[in-house]
This record gives C-alpha cells, sequence and structure tokens, in this order.
C-alpha cells in the first residue's frame, strides 16, 4: 500500500510531463526582445503590421505574425479579410476627375461655365458620400481593432497569471514530496520498531498478522455483496468475519497491555497518517498545476486568434483610410474647379466671356468691311465699330 502510494503520488513534472511543459509554444518563436526598436518598426512594416507602441508591444505583434505564418488559424484571416475589404464599387467612384483645363475653361461661354459647374458640383457631392463612408468604414474597423487589442491583452495577461501559478504550484509539489519522503523514511523506521517489539513482546500468542487479518475480512466482505450465498453460508461467513475481527481486537488488547509496545504504534500511526496528508496534499497540487497549465494554453490559443483578427483590421483600417484620402483629393480637385469656374464668370459678369469678346470682335470687323464698302449702318452698328476701336 505504501509503495503504490508512492508510485501514484509522484510531482507534476514526474507523472504528467505536459505540466512541466512552458510555454514551449512562445519560446520556440525568434526572439524579437534582442531587436531593436528600429529593427522591429522595419519588420513590421515588411509585414504590413502597425508600428506604433512602445517595443513591448512591437514585440509581442510580430510573434503573434510569426505564429499566423506558421499556418495556424489561416482561415480566421481570410474570413476577416474578405469581410473588411473596400468594395471595387467604393473606389469606382472616384474614377472621374475634372476634364477640362484652365485653358479649356476660359474659351467657354458663361452658360456653358454654368452646365460645367452644375456638373463639378453633382460629382463633388458623389465624392463627398463616397469619402465619408470610407471615413465611416475605416472608422468601424479601428474601433474594431482596438476592441480586439484590448482582448489580446487580456487574454495575454491571463496567460502570464496561469503560468506563474502553474510554476508555482510545480514548485509546490516538490516542496511537499521532499517532505513526504523524510517522513516515509521515518515511517518505515517506525514500523519496523513497532512491529519488532510486538514479535518480541507477543510472539507466544500464536496470532497472525493485523495485515493478513485485514485483507482476510476484506475478501469475505466482497465475496459477501458480490456472491449469491444461501443464508446457511451467508450465516457462516458472517460469522468467520467476526471472528476475524475478534483476532484484531486480541491484537489491541495484547498491545494494550504494554504500555513500550502502545506507544511505539501510537507513533507509527502518527506517522503514517502525517505521510498519508502530505500525500493528498501534494496529489492536490499537482491537479492544480495541470489545470493551471491547460488554462494558459487556452489562453495563449485565444490570444492569438484574437491578435490575427485585430492585424486584419488593421489592414483594412488601412486601405479604407487610402481609399477615402484617394476620394478627398479628387473630390478637393472639383470643389478648386468649381471656385475656378466662380470666378471666371464674375470676371464674365464685367468683361464677358474670351469667346464671346472673340465673337465680338469678329462681327466689328464685318461690319467695318461694310462700311468700307459704302453699305448703310445703323447707329448701334456704328456704335460696335467705334467700341473695337476702328473709327
Amino acid at each position: 500500500m505504501d509503495s503504490d502510494q508512492e508510485n501514484q503520488a509522484t510531482t507534476a513534472s514526474e507523472d504528467n510531463p505536459s505540466s512541466n511543459i512552458s510555454e514551449s509554444s512562445v519560446d520556440t518563436q525568434e526572439d524579437f526582445s534582442k531587436f531593436s526598436v528600429d529593427e522591429l518598426k522595419s519588420k513590421l512594416k515588411e509585414a504590413g503590421l502597425p508600428v506604433s507602441g512602445k517595443k513591448a508591444e512591437l514585440v509581442e505583434r510580430l510573434e503573434s505574425f510569426t505564429s499566423e505564418k506558421s499556418g495556424a488559424g489561416s482561415e480566421d484571416d481570410s474570413e476577416t479579410d474578405k469581410d473588411s475589404e473596400v468594395t471595387d464599387e467604393d473606389s469606382e467612384k472616384a474614377d472621374a476627375k475634372p476634364v477640362f483645363t484652365l485653358e479649356e475653361l476660359e474659351q467657354l461661354s458663361r452658360s456653358q461655365l454654368r452646365k460645367i459647374r452644375k456638373d463639378y458640383h453633382h460629382k463633388a457631392e458623389e465624392l463627398r458620400v463616397a469619402r465619408d463612408e470610407l471615413n465611416l468604414t475605416s472608422q468601424t474597423h479601428a474601433a474594431e481593432r482596438n476592441e480586439l487589442n484590448v482582448k489580446a491583452k487580456e487574454y495575454m495577461d491571463a496567460v502570464h497569471m496561469y503560468r506563474d501559478r502553474r510554476n508555482g504550484l510545480n514548485v509546490e509539489v516538490g516542496q511537499i514530496r521532499d517532505e513526504r519522503n523524510e517522513v516515509t523514511e521515518k515511517v518505515n523506521s517506525l514500523k519496523d520498531n513497532f512491529l519488532s517489539l510486538k514479535r518480541k513482546r507477543f510472539s507466544g500468542q500464536n496470532l497472525p498478522p493485523i495485515s493478513r487479518l485485514r485483507k482476510q475480512i476484506q475478501e469475505l466482505e466482497i465475496k459477501q455483496m458480490t456472491t449469491p450465498l444461501t443464508t446457511d453460508k451467508e450465516r457462516a461467513l458472517v460469522e468467520e468475519i467476526s471472528s476475524l475481527q475478534n483476532k484484531i481486537k486480541q491484537h489491541d488488547d495484547l498491545i494494550e497491555t504494554d504500555t513500550e509496545v502502545l506507544d511505539a504504534r501510537d507513533t507509527f500511526r502518527e506517522s503514517e497518517n502525517k505521510r498519508r496528508e502530505l500525500s493528498k496534499s501534494m496529489q492536490k497540487s499537482r491537479q492544480e498545476a495541470q489545470t493551471a497549465h491547460h488554462s494558459m494554453k487556452d489562453s495563449l490559443r485565444l490570444n492569438r486568434s484574437t491578435r490575427r483578427k485585430a492585424d486584419a483590421a488593421q489592414r483594412a483600417f488601412v486601405k479604407a483610410k487610402e481609399k477615402a484620402d484617394i476620394v478627398h483629393n479628387e473630390y478637393i480637385e472639383y470643389l478648386r474647379g468649381m471656385q475656378e469656374i466662380d470666378r471666371m464668370t464674375a470676371s464674365q459678369g464685367k468683361s464677358g466671356s474670351l469667346a464671346d469678346q472673340k465673337a465680338s470682335a469678329a462681327s466689328a470687323e464685318d461690319l467695318f468691311a461694310k462700311f468700307l464698302a459704302g453699305e448703310k449702318l445703323s447707329t448701334e452698328q456704328l456704335m460696335i465699330i467705334q467700341k473695337a476701336g476702328m473709327l
């Protein structure tokens, strides 16, 4: 019985190697903690990841990305990226740009400019709406990223907590085992002393050893519970059990008559009880260490999965923000075009457009030719010639 308990009550490191497995999945990664901040940021840029944060955050981000590349959770990334992509329809809204150059606008009449300005205004509104939608999308991805980063940090904090608890319990198991081994040696010595003294004092009583008597009683009790017996056989079995119990009582009665043997027995039993309590305590600590180890692994898995989703949300945020910036720049181009048209139409209100001026000059030349040919002209026609400086 003692040897069985000794074999069963081993430490977490001996009975279950997995309980002493530290964060092997973490330790086997490249040691990014030895990199400088500039080197870490360079690697993050190559991976398309954000470069903001303290060194510890940069290291943690690279470690998560490295585990992602090893193949874990690729489906999560593909699904998240697919959901967070900005559609081509959004980008198509930014394809058109102002089609008229400043020189071309100067050749147009006031009515043509007003029509173009209306088109510009319509296109600018489309671009503004598209830009605002893209900005809203980028803000949504940013909020999702921030929330996931918070969760990832909570999971990593849990990893550290469970790891420390597991390591502390493993140390506790070792300490209890060492103490139990010392007590076991003492128990064996006290047991030998008790049995030797008992044999010496009561050798003439012809009583079988108590251990044998108890084993016989146990076997008979099992037989009584599991085997169909007649009334007579069961009565005989009960009597046999009672006889064996009386022999054990005779042992106890003999011991009670000898103070030295009695003290030796009580000292042995006390030490044996302490050894059993230590075995139970060691087994409990070992199970708790195993539970903490599994909890640590679960938290680490959740951390990596959440970190991958946060990185995917960051990439989606960057894509949406870049497209929003492109659309915004084109929106500004249309606004500037509208301002230029407003300036031209305001100027034309005073002097007329360049096209109108050219048309007026051509008309004055025709009238002047008629005047030279001797044709009769009206007062208004003469004023046109005079205004053109031909008279």
